[in-house]
């Protein structure tokens, strides 16, 4: 079983990834292969592999790497036998425009959307909590965190759920998202 979020950058995709592996350790956090080079927090952890642009072109062009986005200037793509069904429980987080390629791929994939009205919650994530972008970087993501937003809207039907998240409700959505996992959960919780 494949667990997939998708939101935009800031909205804490990664915050309830890692307290969900923390939580159910014989999760498999799939990896991703990227031109970016790894942040801090990424180094050592294998959920990334950093590979120059004509590596990544390379793997990309025999068909390799599947859901190949480009975002703020680095490339990054996902084995696409990592996409097969499988009994283990794999975890990533996923672009919204690469969901519908995802579920192509495999039908079965559990696909949790994040969405928020608060634009300014995004900025405030990125500059103070996670402070691993630059004040430019940071307009770019809240920028394009519109129409991510939208895109997941657009296409609910894709996605398992879809969680509104807040100030106001931002301490509420690990305990939402359990809730939706649970059921798929039972295996060695």
């Amino acid at each position: 079983m494949i667990i997939a979020f998708s939101g935009p950058s800031g909205i804490g995709k990664g915050y309830v990834k890692e307290r969900l592996l923390q939580l159910h350790p014989y999760i498999q956090e799939l990896t991703w292969f990227t031109t970016r080079p790894l942040r801090p927090d990424e180094q050592g952890r294998g959920n990334r592999i950093p590979v120059s642009v004509s590596e990544f072109n390379r793997r990309a062009d025999i068909g390799e790497l599947v859901l190949v986005q480009d975002l703020f200037g680095h490339r990054y793509g996902l084995r696409g036998k990592d996409l097969f069904p499988t009994t283990d429980i794999r975890l990533t987080e996923l672009h919204p425009n690469n969901v519908s390629e995802a579920l192509r791929i495999n039908p079965a994939v559990i696909t949790i959307g994040f969405v928020t009205s608060e634009l300014p919650l995004l900025h405030k994530r990125l500059a103070i909590i996670r402070k691993t972008e630059s004040s430019a970087e940071i307009e770019k993501r809240v920028a394009a965190a519109d129409d991510e937003i939208r895109t997941i809207l657009r296409q609910r039907s894709l996605f398992t759920s879809v969680v509104e998240i807040s100030e106001a409700t931002e301490r509420m959505v690990f305990k939402e998202v359990l809730a939706i996992l649970a059921p798929h959960l039972q295996k060695g919780g």
